[in-house]
């Protein structure tokens, strides 16, 4: 069975896996094909409306332009790596970066493995929780079950993580996050139009009651070979109050273009 890899760019606050449905042939290769291919795209968005904060302690101005890029690697026709960056702008200058790594493996039929390792640094200013230094690192490990069709993809998915620091509620006074349990799903229209769809619950306790979501809508249309524009908007909620007694949600539509390879 062909692992489908859900890659984009839909926008996040945090340096998590960003994804839009995207399909290849895995069957290029290195271990097979003997030479290294390297799918993905540069890309770039406005944020607007947006109030999502800049820094890492959820500090500063609104969240205004993301740039970056992300490459996947098909290592064989069931692994794949993957590489993320973010950059983050306030409309006046750079203000984060976000790093993501990812190893998708196949296992079985309908049963993947994700080994992966999230990280988000400030640019020109220190964050700070707790009067220390504050920049979130989490390392994951997780499964997936895919479900490929033609023109459609739909991948639940349940992610443990081990020493990491990000908070889960939006004030960061919750716990460390512990479990995220997710949907991805994309669908195909003709060879110009993909929607793409990520929701994901995230819970301080492995196997716990949902805390926050996280939710990702987004609309994406071939200009060209060479170019691609999408449009859509991403959502971060608490569903309970936070241990301060706040709960908050933070929102934002994106306008984007991007440059495939």
């Amino acid at each position: 069975m062909v692992l489908a890899v859900l890659l984009g760019f839909a926008p996040h606050v945090l340096g998590s896996e960003i994804f839009i449905y995207r399909r290849f042939d895995p069957k290029e290769n290195l271990l097979e094909g003997g030479k290294a291919v390297v799918h993905g795209e540069l890309f770039g968005q406005l944020l607007a409306p947006s109030d999502f904060p800049s820094y890492n302690d959820l500090s500063g101005k609104a969240d205004r332009w993301n740039f970056g890029f992300h490459n996947y690697f098909p290592i064989s026709p069931t692994t794949i790596l993957h590489a993320q960056l973010i950059t983050h702008d306030d409309n006046g200058k750079r203000t984060k970066f976000d790093w993501h790594f990812s190893l998708h493996q196949l296992l079985v039929h309908g049963l993947g493995l994700e080994i992966g390792h999230d990280s988000d640094h400030d640019s020109d200013y220190a964050s700070t929780l707790l009067g220390k230094s504050y920049y979130t690192n989490r390392n994951y490990i997780g499964i997936f079950i895919p479900w490929p069709g033609e023109a459609f993809h739909i991948e639940p998915f349940l992610r443990l993580f081990h020493h990491s620091n990000e908070r889960v509620h939006l004030d960061l006074s919750g716990g460390r996050i512990k479990q995220e349990l997710g949907l991805r799903a994309g669908a195909a229209i003709g060879e110009k139009v993909v929607f793409s769809l990520q929701i994901v619950a995230r819970s301080s306790q492995r196997l716990g009651r949902n805390e926050a979501w996280l939710g990702d809508l987004i609309l994406r249309v071939r200009l060209s070979r060479w170019l691609e524009a999408s449009v859509g908007g991403s959502v971060w909620s608490d569903v309970m109050a936070s241990p301060q007694g706040n709960k908050q949600t933070f929102h934002k539509l994106i306008w984007g273009i991007a440059i495939p390879f």
